[in-house]
């Protein structure tokens, strides 16, 4: 159920101007942000269309890149992303490499006790991939989950964690970059690869028609969230942020966002 726009507009707008001790005291990160006039926002550049790199330009793209525009904006300050990667995405944001993390990042309590998340703003789910002519072979995720199996994941990602907690069976094969987990597939070095549904959706089933998801007996907790991840700690800093998400929510941007980027995808945000 959502509240009233005019409600959470007025609500984010005002959130700066909480009186708490940490923002009176200046030590809040939206104190610091908006005195250096400038937001960095890590993100990998690896993860189409959540965040990739534009091959005219080599600058960022996607949906994440577009978060992270209209964040800056609202905030009044520049941005500047940062260069991330997935193995090091929480040791980066704890070294202050960047204030938040934006890359389509799931929700994971692992992550949860090192770093604080914003609401969540998406949701996908997390689905193996096989190729179509094993199709006769793996009907289910429990055909899949047997020994001698193999399933590539991407090392320091969240479907690496869940593929460890949802296949007890199988061999987990992870892969870094610049190695990605459906190549594994595709070269026969794994039957199945572990990833999002949207990330398929939107590229590799359309680079690569020989792969398809397999939906049959998927495992429960497999619907997850995706949502910015900064410190923990500064409540200042993140209930600005969750009241962002709320106003963003609430005028339709991030409903226009998905329907940019993901409305051929047979999905709902």
């Amino acid at each position: 159920m959502y509240l009233d726009r005019r409600h959470l507009l007025i609500t984010a707008l005002s959130l700066p101007l909480v009186p708490t001790a940490l923002a009176q005291a200046g030590g809040s990160l939206l104190d610091r942000v908006r005195k250096a006039g400038t937001v960095r926002i890590g993100t990998t550049g690896d993860y189409f269309p959540y965040s990739f790199r534009d091959v005219r330009t080599g600058g960022f793209q996607g949906y994440e890149i577009q978060v992270a525009e209209r964040l800056a904006a609202d905030l009044g300050v520049k941005l500047l992303l940062v260069q991330a990667t997935w193995p090091t995405l929480v040791a980066g944001l704890l070294a202050r490499k960047y204030d938040i993390a934006a890359t389509g990042v799931t929700v994971t309590p692992e992550r949860a006790k090192a770093v604080a998340f914003t609401k969540a703003y998406l949701r996908p789910r997390f689905i193996p991939l096989i190729q179509k002519k094993d199709m006769d072979r793996f009907k289910s995720w429990d055909d899949l989950d047997q020994p001698g199996i193999t399933i590539a994941v991407q090392q320091g990602t969240a479907p690496e964690t869940m593929a460890r907690k949802v296949f007890t069976k199988a061999r987990l094969l992870s892969v870094a970059d610049p190695v990605i987990d459906f190549t594994e597939v595709l070269a026969g070095r794994a039957q199945a690869a572990f990833t999002d549904n949207l990330y398929f959706l939107t590229k590799i089933g359309r680079e690569y028609p020989q792969l398809t998801m397999l939906t049959q007996g998927a495992r429960p907790g497999t619907d997850t969230e995706n949502a910015m991840m900064t410190a923990q700690g500064d409540p200042v800093w993140l209930e600005w942020l969750n009241g962002w998400v709320d106003a963003r929510t609430a005028d339709g941007f991030f409903d226009g966002l998905f329907q940019r980027w993901f409305a051929d995808a047979g999905n709902t945000p």
